[in-house]
């Protein structure tokens, strides 16, 4: 009977750090343009003082 909780318990601790691994992956391209997105305004606003 306690094998039945620890594998139920196993499971469970799986399925949550498949959810956190794949939100993790969908959210870092994200990061990834909002920084770029911060460079290139950046640079704009330089081009911008210059001229």
């Amino acid at each position: 009977m306690i094998f039945f909780f620890v594998a139920i318990g196993g499971g469970i601790v799986a399925l949550i750090s498949f959810i956190l691994i794949l939100g993790q992956k969908i959210t870092a391209p994200n990061k990834e343009l909002q920084q770029k997105v911060y460079e290139l305004e950046n640079k704009v606003k330089q081009l911008e003082r210059k001229g």
